[in-house]
């Protein structure tokens, strides 16, 4: 039977038939060539009106828990009442439980921090959209909605 290996995620193989493969090709070649590795998350944070917020905690641990690489950051779309800024800090592995890196918690990392301050007299929603490039053949964008109160 002929087999073809598809990966997934960053350690997943899975075998799949000659059927299956040929339907995942087929369904890839119909998605625009940017989205073929992109994921999409979205976030929402809450701040006070002229405070900063880290709206993210941007790291990557390695599977025998040493720090990886910073990521790349790129602004997609700029926040329209406030600013963004990129900052390096040091934060602790924080998984769920049960995933495959969760061992690693509270082991200390470089982050790049993504910063939110909103004009002082905003009051409302506020909308970002980063591209990040995690060097490992993966890039997510996420949305990130902060509510300024």
């Amino acid at each position: 039977m002929d087999r073809r290996f598809l990966c997934t995620g960053f350690s997943a193989v899975l075998a799949m038939t000659a059927v299956a493969a040929d339907q995942a090709i087929a369904q890839s070649k119909k998605a625009k060539k940017a989205d073929l590795n992109t994921t999409e998350l979205q976030v929402r944070r809450s701040v006070f009106s002229g405070n900063e917020l880290q709206a993210l905690k941007l790291w990557w641990v390695n599977a025998d828990c040493s720090p990886g690489e910073l990521p790349d950051a790129r602004v997609v779309r700029a926040a329209s009442n406030g600013e963004v800024s990129f900052q390096e800090v040091r934060t602790a592995v924080d998984l769920p439980k049960g995933t495959a890196r969760s061992h690693c918690n509270g082991k200390p990392v470089n982050a790049l921090a993504m910063v939110y301050k909103s004009r002082d007299d905003f009051v409302g929603e506020d909308n970002i959209v980063i591209d990040v490039d995690f060097k490992l053949g993966l890039l997510r964008r996420y949305s990130v909605k902060v509510d300024v109160r």
